[in-house]
């Protein structure tokens, strides 16, 4: 067979420092030197907030007398090329693994040898076959599946660090065979028919080259494979609306460093609220959509860690926040501070710093006409500590009603409490991370699960939980993310099922699958598999995953785009954006522009909002101030019932136009 270059990685002539480093957008380094490859676990732009280097960097070796790609700290890494439809082929690597042991990582478990060879068919970060040097002790081909290691061949080696192995693979339909000088091994699977080339370490690992290689016809093949992909997702796309500018709202004499659409006056449409600074000291300004100043006010209109919206006796909405030892009540229609209560008792007052959660809305744990009760998370010590960690439920006047303390896994890093009937008795039970309430604090259950999160690696915390009917017949379904995505059943707490994705983190609910029963819970990865996206069904029944891009899944509820009741996920990333539906296509992918590296590294907003007409939501590009918003090209397929959901945080719950 007559084989031809298709991609080549040689660092040999790059010159010293990082490389594949988020810290630093606009890859003209690596287009100059290495086109076509990426880093797959610190992608550009988001890194630049989470101060994520690449733990990458181009160093000589005297050992081959000359520059190499080196691992700079004992970690997991991947890079691999940007086509996803290489299916059969020839690859080659000269590769030196450094040290035979490795620290672990959540991402295998129990895994504390290092691994470093040739990643193929590469679907994802958690699927994909690997041709790997492992402990300086043996070569494996692994098929991965989620936490799942299959070993497809093997065989003892006697590896040295000192020194450099050529690792070659070639793949021809199931047939796979691996080389490693003399030592050969093959194996049969089907598995995966196709993906990405590159390769994966763990431990301190060294690259000198890399070399892909394709027949003509098997060239032709990927070729065919890519186009009959797209001309299927060119059909999925004619489906939905396009975007068109209906305006544009310039907000730059305002300087603003962050702007968000928020109900100020009980009015159909939002209003815009911006964060800006004066006097070096944060400020905030809120306008209506004609970019008219409707008020002002110093410091920022809420902390992170606590805000509560409602609506008061006067009719006006409310913000309640917590500033050190006392509340801050503001009236949103005139940006005024109306009250300041004390916190209930004395405490060394230390708050939960992120969101309190789905909680940002009145509960009713009291059976009152109207929910007034709020969450607040704190701690009673010197630090914010897990084992010291309380949540409190208090009144509308700012009353202790009660408190409570769990242990173990506790609350939940974010999106972790939440009022809810469970019951219908028209009293809020309160969903406190791994464990169930009464409405007046008694423990209910607690997860089925806990002992598993605790153990799992990756886990050992709650990052999300939320109940609700989400199936829609009635019975409550929890799903809680920690290293692994839990579902339980909400009137007793005993498992559904548990879907080992990896350390699962973001989360949404929404009606993406219009076609099945109830609504689907959407969660994304972290920590070493960023940006895999699983959609898991009402009752827990795992449906589909993607990863279209290795940037973070958008904390905002689903999409409501083409009015007709399916949802659509909003991706952020590098260097892929747009609404994806379930299945993983990109429907409306963004303009290469605003996924550019130093574009997205800028952080420009994308936000979907209710501003123009009809329930459907608008598309808002922000880029320095300016706002671009886009509606769609057509008018809903039926204009007397479209779809108008109910949004409470991160959860989109069904609701039509007609039911206004």
């Amino acid at each position: 067979m007559h084989y031809e270059q298709v991609l080549k990685f040689d660092p040999s002539a790059a010159p010293e420092g990082d490389c594949f480093d988020p810290k630093t957008p606009g890859r003209a380094f690596e287009q100059q030197y290495f086109p076509g490859w990426y880093n797959e676990i610190t992608p550009w732009g988001y890194g630049t907030y989470r101060k994520m280097g690449s733990l990458m960097r181009i160093a000589r070796d005297e050992t081959v007398d000359g520059n190499v790609l080196e691992w700079t700290h004992s970690c997991l890494r991947y890079f691999v090329c940007d086509d996803r439809f290489v299916s059969d082929f020839q690859a080659s690597a000269t590769l030196r693994s450094v040290q035979p042991h490795f620290e672990g990582y959540h991402d295998v478990p129990g895994c504390d040898v290092s691994r470093l060879g040739i990643v193929f068919r590469y679907v994802d970060a958690r699927h994909f076959y690997f041709f790997a040097m492992e402990g300086l002790r043996r070569l494996v081909l692994y098929r991965r599946d989620d936490d799942q290691w299959h070993e497809l061949a093997q065989l003892p080696a006697e590896l040295n660090a000192e020194k450099y192995y050529e690792l070659r693979v070639e793949v021809i339909g199931s047939g796979m065979r691996c080389h490693c000088g003399d030592v050969e091994l093959t194996a049969s699977d089907d598995m995966y028919d196709r993906g990405r080339v590159g390769i994966r370490g763990t431990g301190i690992c060294k690259v000198a080259q890399v070399l892909v290689q394709m027949t003509a016809g098997q060239k032709q093949f990927s070729a065919t494979l890519r186009c009959s992909y797209e001309r299927q997702r060119d059909v999925v796309r004619q489906r939905y609306p396009k975007p068109q500018l209906a305006k544009t709202l310039d907000l730059q004499q305002f300087k603003p460093e962050s702007i968000e659409f928020m109900d100020l006056r009980n009015t159909r449409y939002p209003d815009i609220v911006i964060t800006t600074r004066r006097d070096d000291s944060p400020h905030t300004i809120a306008v209506d959509l004609g970019g008219n100043v409707l008020w002002e006010r110093k410091g920022q209109l809420y902390s992170h860690t606590f805000g509560v919206f409602r609506q008061a006796a006067a009719g006006h909405r409310e913000l309640v926040t917590l500033n050190d030892r006392h509340f801050v009540v503001i009236n949103l229609a005139t940006g005024q501070t109306v009250d300041e209560p004390v916190f209930p008792r004395p405490v060394k007052h230390k708050l939960w710093q992120l969101h309190s959660g789905v909680a940002d809305r009145p509960g009713n744990t009291r059976g009152v006409d109207t929910a007034g009760d709020m969450i607040v998370r704190f701690a009673d010590g010197e630090q914010f500590e897990d084992e010291n960690e309380e949540m409190m439920i208090i009144d509308d006047q700012f009353n202790e009603l009660w408190s409570a303390k769990v242990a173990s896994v506790g609350f939940g890093h974010t999106y972790g409490v939440q009022f809810f009937d469970f019951d219908g008795d028209g009293k809020d039970e309160v969903l406190a991370g791994y464990t169930l309430l009464t409405a007046q604090g008694k423990t209910i259950w607690e997860l089925e699960a806990c002992d598993d999160i605790v153990a799992r690696p990756g886990g050992r915390h709650i990052d999300v939980a939320m109940i609700g009917n989400f199936a829609g017949d009635g019975d409550p379904v929890v799903f809680v993310n920690s290293g692994a995505i839990y579902v339980a059943d909400g009137l007793t707490g005993q498992t559904r099922a548990i879907h080992a994705v990896g350390h699962a983190q973001s989360a949404t609910i929404g009606n993406l699958r219009p076609d099945l029963p109830g609504l689907e819970y959407v969660s994304g990865n972290r920590w070493g598999n960023p940006g895999i996206i699983n959609v898991i069904g009402a009752r827990g029944e795992w449906l589909s995953r993607m990863q279209p891009t290795a940037g973070p899944l958008s904390h905002q509820a689903p999409v409501n785009w083409s009015g007709d009741g399916q949802e659509l996920l909003l991706v952020q990333g590098y260097p892929v954006g747009g609404l994806f539906d379930a299945d993983g296509w990109c429907v409306l992918p963004w303009p290469d522009e605003w996924c550019s590296e130093v574009s997205f590294a800028r952080r420009p907003g994308v936000q979907f909002v209710d501003l123009l007409g009809d329930p459907r939501q608008e598309m808002v590009q922000i880029q320095d101030g300016v706002l671009s918003i886009y509606t769609q090209d057509r008018p809903p397929p039926d204009q007397a019932r479209v779809y108008d959901p109910v949004r409470i945080s991160n959860m989109s719950l069904p609701r039509w136009s007609d039911q206004r």
